[in-house]
């Protein structure tokens, strides 16, 4: 089967008849069982070319073996599907394709925390939409199968979604009522003569060009990767209420649940009217889908509760202390947690299976088991970890372990953050905001050089323009959210891939959409030529800043903010770059010229006086506000000369009195620096980074404060960049590869960094010598032969190779 078009699609959006059980109206989310039997030949070998696609998610089975999860995450103005080849599933005589799809409630107007993810796309009907096509081996189809009347459906009539207001924008989890009529109802042997025939709610296409909410396109990255794994430790246990017995009084907990060879055993046993409870641990922060395997049990309530850490329980969602991550005397899990209530027809040899429908992020669970009036076994728990199949590629080490561990910690975070889009955090948003996505989508290319997920990225921003020409800060999301701040991050990212992979087409396809969100902050300039105040339906936000509620320098509320003007700079400039490149010259001189006015307005009357500082904003005397992103944003934007750069730099890393930025925002501090020619003073700013190494994390969080909410934010995972174009040197753009190692206190550091040119493999090591007044260092480097890389070594020495090797000994001055 060809891949699909959209006039070769046989069948229709298929759903339920609205009287099939509850109506869509009186179910807000629905989990809807379809199936579609076929008959295959005793003689043959067959194979399974499929398209699906479902409004808003699915799980496919093919005879009762579970596969694929999607769709891939669309917008509004595009529905991704899949295209699969299967065939090791099908089987001589009965078939069945199963599919199980849930559709969110609709979002006009959107309920936050009751109608489903934010991230996920959904209109206000469901559907499913699949052609299947079964081939032998010479061939020849033996089967068409597309969605149409002639698949059987039914409603799960006890599926809901609870609401969670700690993580209110994954809309809920779930709260789900089994009934012994889905008992294998994914296996052919399955009756469904008691299931409906589903109805064809819409066709694929209209003659006359009238759009369906489903505009249908092949997804554009790879299939997300599902691997099984074990929890590590049992942390807690216990019978009754919350006191907890020690986990040797249990060992059967201990073989059943655990990573570790052991001998087979029957299960937990809880009986009739029994409450446990354990708390396992799966030995890092991960994403995955829990399944829950049951004997018995009808009337039961069991809950899986999905937490980062342990914690303080301050009795308020909102209101987190978080000391070691994983010190759990006197503390608590605290999130959302899923409920599910077993139908009791599981036995030894065919349980009773659970299983959330979409990824849950987790480093510990807490299992609770309430039994009904039958006794109820816990025959296993485990979970399919999940996740953006990206190929790492790049590696560090270095003589510092502290900065080991903190590149592993990055290395997971990122991971983590990277499924069918880039995510702020797994746990409480699943959501593609631009600035953390611009640094993600540089931190992948660094270690994989793979930008399938960036190139969506970017794209999702693109279709979410508003008429005004401003960007969404979010993206695909339901509720849409405006930052005027983040639509400038989307030109860096466009900026970003272009210096990484020169693709001048890529750029040339953003150009009117650039245009627009400049011209958006150049219509709104005051008098002076500053960027004048957010619009009020706008979010003016920055950073998070202890000193800025909302985001934002309490200054800005009344008068224009500063750094907005020189973010609207910088992007000027780095706009006229991109317009140059691809022939719009002209433009480019007028983005210049743009550019040198700001940053004039700037100049004029924002400066302290006798001062070299940037006010927040134009207010002067007892109200002005000063703050480091100002001043690095001043340098970033060209505003100040070399000299005065300098002396801004001084200012941000000495005086305590201005505002600091944050983990992620300190990414253009060390740009800052670079650019100034003093990135060696950065070593400094990894002390923030390294006070996280005692807090028991195993990923890094989103801000460095005990009341840090995400324990996975990946815009914090900086030492991805600085590892690898800092300390190992290897930068790639479109003047070449440069490799320019920065020593700080290490003595030694070896890796290997993923550029447009391919993998630069790097290893330096400095020896002190007291006897001496020079240190030798010594530089190693493999590459691919041909491609020519520029060296800069500490003692000034440039030289140019292109022969796939280079090596040298050098003695530099001896520093403190």
């Amino acid at each position: 089967m060809a891949i699909k078009e959209w006039d070769d699609w046989s069948g229709g959006w298929i759903w339920p008849p609205a009287n099939q059980g509850l109506a869509a109206k009186e179910q807000r989310h629905e989990l809807v069982y379809f199936r579609k039997v076929f008959h295959l030949p005793e003689q043959g070998v067959y194979q399974l070319k499929l398209a699906l696609t479902a409004d808003s998610r699915y799980r496919l089975y093919i005879n009762g073996q579970r596969l694929w999860a999607g769709p891939c995450k669309g917008h509004a103005h595009v529905q991704y599907y899949e295209q699969l080849c299967l065939e090791e599933h099908l089987r001589p005589g009965v078939n069945v394709l199963a599919v199980a799809v849930v559709h969110y409630a609709g979002t006009a107007p959107f309920e936050m925390g009751e109608d489903g993810p934010l991230s996920i796309w959904r209109s206000q009907q469901g559907g499913l939409l699949l052609e299947a096509e079964v081939t032998d081996e010479a061939g020849r189809v033996v089967e068409r199968l597309h969605s149409d009347p002639s698949w059987k459906c039914q409603r799960h009539q006890g599926y809901r979604l609870q609401p969670f207001p700690i993580m209110r924008w994954m809309g809920g989890l779930e709260r789900v009522v089994n009934d012994i009529a889905y008992r294998e109802w994914t296996q052919p042997e399955y009756d469904d003569s008691a299931w409906t025939a589903a109805e064809t709610v819409s066709p694929i296409r209209d003659e006359y060009g009238q759009l369906t909410p489903w505009q249908l396109e092949r997804r554009p990255i790879p299939l997300l990767y599902e691997e099984e794994r074990l929890f590590q430790h049992v942390i807690r246990s216990g019978k009754g209420e919350d006191n907890a017995m020690p986990t040797g009084d249990w060992p059967e907990a201990l073989e059943l649940f655990l990573d570790r060879p052991a001998a087979p055993v029957e299960g937990i046993h809880v009986h009739a009217g029994e409450r446990i409870w354990l708390e396992l641990d799966a030995g890092e922060l991960t994403t995955g889908y829990l399944q829950l395997m049951l004997q018995g049990g009808a009337g039961s309530r069991i809950t899986l509760l999905y937490a980062e850490c342990y914690e303080e329980d301050t009795g308020e969602d909102e209101i987190r202390r978080k000391g070691v991550r994983d010190h759990f005397k006197g503390r608590v899990l605290r999130g959302g947690y899923d409920t599910f209530f077993p139908a009791g027809y599981g036995t030894a040899a065919h349980q009773e299976i659970y299983e959330p429908f979409w990824f849950r992020t987790f480093r510990y669970v807490r299992l609770e088991v309430q039994a009904g009036a039958e006794p109820l076994t816990v025959a296993g728990i485990s979970y399919r970890e999940t996740g953006y199949p990206m190929q790492l590629q790049a590696s560090f080490h270095c003589s510092d372990e502290r900065y080991n561990r903190l590149w592993e910690l990055s290395v997971r975070t990122l991971q983590r953050c990277m499924h069918e889009t880039y995510e702020d955090t797994p746990y409480y948003e699943q959501l593609q905001y631009t600035m953390d996505t611009r640094l993600m989508m540089k931190f992948t290319y660094l270690l994989s050089g793979d930008d399938r997920l960036a190139r969506r990225s970017m794209d999702d921003y693109r279709a979410s323009q508003l008429p005004d020409g401003m960007l969404q800060s979010r993206y695909p999301s339901v509720l849409p959210q405006v930052i005027p701040s983040f639509s400038l991050y989307w030109i860096g990212m466009i900026y970003d891939h272009y210096q990484y992979f020169g693709d001048i087409d890529l750029v040339r396809r953003y150009r009117p959409a650039m245009l627009s969100v400049l011209d958006w902050f150049g219509q709104r300039l005051t008098p002076q030529g500053l960027v004048g105040r957010t619009p009020r339906q706008y979010w003016h936000y920055f950073d998070w800043v202890e000193e800025w509620d909302l985001g934002a320098p309490s200054c800005t509320e009344s008068s224009p903010a500063t750094l907005l003007s020189l973010m609207y700079a910088a992007a000027l400039g780095t706009a006229a770059e991109l317009f140059a490149a691809g022939g719009w010259t002209q433009i480019a001189e007028e983005m210049l010229e743009r550019k040198a006015a700001v940053n004039e307005a700037v100049r004029s009357y924002c400066r302290s006086e006798n001062d070299l500082l940037f006010r927040d904003s134009p207010e002067a005397g007892e109200e002005s506000q000063f703050s480091q992103h100002t001043q690095v944003w001043a340098i970033l934007a060209g505003t100040v000369d070399e000299a005065e750069a300098g002396k801004l730099l001084e200012a941000v890393l000495n005086d305590r009195s201005l505002a600091r930025l944050s983990l992620p925002m300190s990414y253009y501090l060390f740009r800052a620096l670079e650019r100034s020619g003093q990135y060696d003073s950065s070593f400094i700013l990894w002390e923030r980074w390294m006070k996280q190494l005692e807090l028991g994390l195993t990923t890094l969080p989103e801000i460095d404060s005990v009341a840090t909410r995400s324990d996975c934010h990946a815009w914090s995972a900086l030492p991805l960049s600085e590892f690898s174009t800092g300390i190992l040197g290897v930068k790639s753009g479109r003047n070449g590869i440069t490799v320019e190692p920065h020593c700080g206190s290490l003595h030694q550091a070896s890796g290997a960094v993923m550029t447009g040119s391919g993998l630069v493999s790097v290893s330096w090591k400095l020896h002190s010598s007291q006897e001496k007044e020079s240190n030798t260092f010594w530089l190693r480097a493999d590459w691919s032969p041909g491609v020519a890389i520029t060296f800069i070594l500490p003692n000034g020495e440039i030289h140019l190779n292109d022969r796939g090797a280079f090596e040298r000994t050098i003695a530099i001055a001896r520093t403190g």
